[in-house]
């Protein structure tokens, strides 16, 4: 067991390891017992012990209401029919022969007692001595504190917003919630050994993710075997639908392959999922590795062929069977090594690039992700100004010359509205951080706190009507992150939207086929770009960027045909299609002659089993 304290209503899930040796025996099955200690009170000799309650002694309660007795409530933990046997000595009630256990509140405050052994499956014959677990007593989980919504607007619009439910919006959650082929003692040894269990954590993420009561949850860092066991059924019963993409590459971890990747969950009854994107960073790059010297392609693999992804969804808004908005959602976790800038640069900016000629047909866009880029960074302001001077000590291998680092999608972080907005406390815009207009952070270790996750989107469509309440030390209880009350190292982030004036129930351009369809790499060398400052829409300054192209050279933009059909009409809903290519596109669209040729990834020459598991 990865702890040895249990928790209630956390499931214990132990593992063994079969070491056999030469021998005649047939199928080996591995035997589970569980036991709770059987204590009686050690003044009242003849009735069963009950546990103190410490939170009911802090609020000053009568020291006899503070001990707590199960059979009052119909629950008595031990009762006549219960089984007690002795084992060295002390006594201790049977619970069980199932391989794991999950504590129950009869359990609070008992230590439990785990034997298994092996035998043979035919005879019955022990094979192996009797292996015993002796547990610490079972502890309660700590409820972390409610995080509430914030209206946001003026003080005139405020009045007639509620924020929980406003006409024609919908709210959008973006959450890096910290695989667990990343999580160990050694890297997080300031949290305690049980809030690290994903038994553990699992539990408190999907109460914390259930409790914002979101619209549409962007969740990066999602481990596959457990989306396919535990959330993806979990969120089901709640009435979410979800897309999933993971990594391109797999470790090799606890007997078993595994990633992580990033997953859209949206409300079935809400919204129609009517086309997806994959987009695979390391198969953007790889035409560009192509290209460059031979001296420099080993250099450049090792760069620019990471493993991370994006996944984005178009989204059509559904009431009472007619379809109304459509909305896309792009869903993505850049690369984390701070000595990779590069990298970091060359993965937002095609990320945009696709998002680009999506916005072109007029739907609105949300970006939600773990950028893995401070505020300023060159991501941050490429996304935030619409392009970036980039700082060419930070391009070894001058791929900056591949890119074109400027787009015209007018985005806007969500959170920049709190500081600018009416009917806010002040105590919360104490948490941001006036010079970037971004929260102070959003990722809180005991060496590093910053902003690293945002939640963007297309002014021109959507307005912020309200944001998710901002967490600082006091809110984290002093504790660096994950710890026993939040079980990520970074914070939930969620904004809620709704249609401008004019964007609603309007009939969109046709999609393009492929956004991240990769043409020959060439040189962008006849273009500069100058800055200038703009207003958004709330009045607030900001730079703009401004693309200044060579009299010759053409501006790179799709061509529109404008239709006066919905997207609904013009395509086909797809459900896991995967092409093997940067995106996943409908099944009639897969003989389109523009469709590039497939590129096989190049492959590792490090064995899977030997990979080392590093966050990116």
């Amino acid at each position: 067991m990865r702890s040895i304290i249990p928790v209630v209503g956390c499931e214990i899930k132990p593992s063994v390891r079969l070491e056999a040796q030469a021998s005649q025996h047939g199928t080996v099955t591995v035997i589970f017992t569980w036991f709770r200690e059987h204590c009686t009170c050690s003044v009242h000799h003849v009735e069963i012990a009950t546990p103190q309650f410490i939170c009911c002694t802090a609020v000053h309660i009568p020291v006899k209401e503070s001990y707590h007795d199960y059979s009052a409530n119909g629950s008595a933990p031990d009762d006549d029919s219960s089984i007690v046997m002795e084992r060295e000595g002390s006594e201790w009630i049977l619970l069980g022969s199932s391989k794991t256990y999950t504590p129950s509140w009869d359990d609070f405050g008992f230590r439990l007692r785990l034997e298994c052994a092996a035998i043979d499956s035919l005879t019955g014959i022990p094979l192996s001595p009797v292996n015993v677990i002796v547990t610490d007593r079972v502890i309660v989980s700590p409820i972390p504190r409610c995080r509430s919504m914030m209206p946001i607007g003026s003080i005139r619009k405020l009045k007639n917003i509620n924020v929980e439910a406003s006409g024609g919006s919908f709210s959008v959650l973006s959450y890096n919630i910290l695989a667990d082929l990343y999580v160990s003692s050694n890297v997080y040894s300031y949290c305690p050994t049980w809030a690290l269990t994903w038994e553990y954590r699992r539990e408190h993420l999907l109460n914390e993710i259930l409790s914002y009561n979101a619209d549409i949850l962007c969740l990066q860092e999602v481990q596959s075997d457990h989306f396919e066991d535990f959330l993806k059924p979990h969120m089901a019963e709640f009435g979410y639908s979800v897309i999933y993409k993971k990594k391109t590459k797999e470790v090799y971890i606890e007997n078993r392959y595994t990633t992580d990747g990033c997953a859209i969950f949206y409300r079935a009854n809400r919204f129609k999922a009517i086309i997806k994107y994959e987009v695979e960073f390391d198969k953007i790059a790889q035409p560009l590795v192509e290209t460059m010297k031979p001296d420099s392609r080993n250099e450049g693999c090792f760069r620019l062929m990471k493993d991370n992804i994006a996944l984005v969804v178009i989204l059509e808004t559904v009431e009472n069977g007619i379809v109304n908005d459509a909305i896309c959602v792009a869903n993505t976790h850049i690369h984390a090594n701070s000595s990779f800038p590069d990298t970091k640069l060359f993965q937002v900016v095609n990320l945009i690039k696709g998002l680009e000629k999506i916005s072109h047909s007029q739907i609105p866009v949300v970006i939600c992700g773990d950028m893995n880029s401070l505020p300023g960074s060159e991501p941050h302001e490429f996304l935030i100004s619409g392009g970036v001077e980039p700082n060419k000590e930070g391009d070894p291998l001058a791929i900056y010359q591949h890119l074109k680092p400027f787009h015209s999608m007018h985005l806007a972080s969500a959170y920049s509205s709190l500081l600018h907005s009416g009917g806010v406390e002040e105590q919360q815009k104490e948490k941001m951080n006036t010079q970037t207009n971004e929260p102070l952070f959003t990722l809180f270790k005991p060496t590093f706190s910053s902003t690293l996750d945002y939640i963007l989107y297309t002014e021109s469509g959507l307005e912020v009507c309200g944001l998710l309440e901002l967490l600082d030390r006091e809110g984290l209880a002093g504790c660096p992150l994950p710890s026993p009350l939040w079980s990520s190292d970074h914070i939930a982030l969620m904004a809620r939207f709704r249609f401008k004036p004019g964007c609603q129930r309007q009939q969109y351009s046709a999609l393009p086929l492929n956004p991240w369809e990769q043409a020959a790499p060439e040189l962008q060398a006849n273009y500069s770009i100058s800055s200038s400052k703009m207003r958004n829409a709330d009045g607030r300054r900001r730079r703009q960027h401004v693309l200044v192209i060579a009299e010759n050279e053409e501006k790179d933009l799709p061509n529109l045909i404008v239709t006066q059909t919905p997207v609904s009409n013009l395509l086909k809903k797809v459900e896991n299609v995967n092409t093997g290519s940067a995106m996943s596109i409908p099944k009639q669209s897969k003989k389109d002659p523009r469709k590039p040729k497939k590129r096989e990834t190049p492959k590792a020459n490090t064995p899977k089993d030997t990979l080392k598991v590093n966050k990116s």
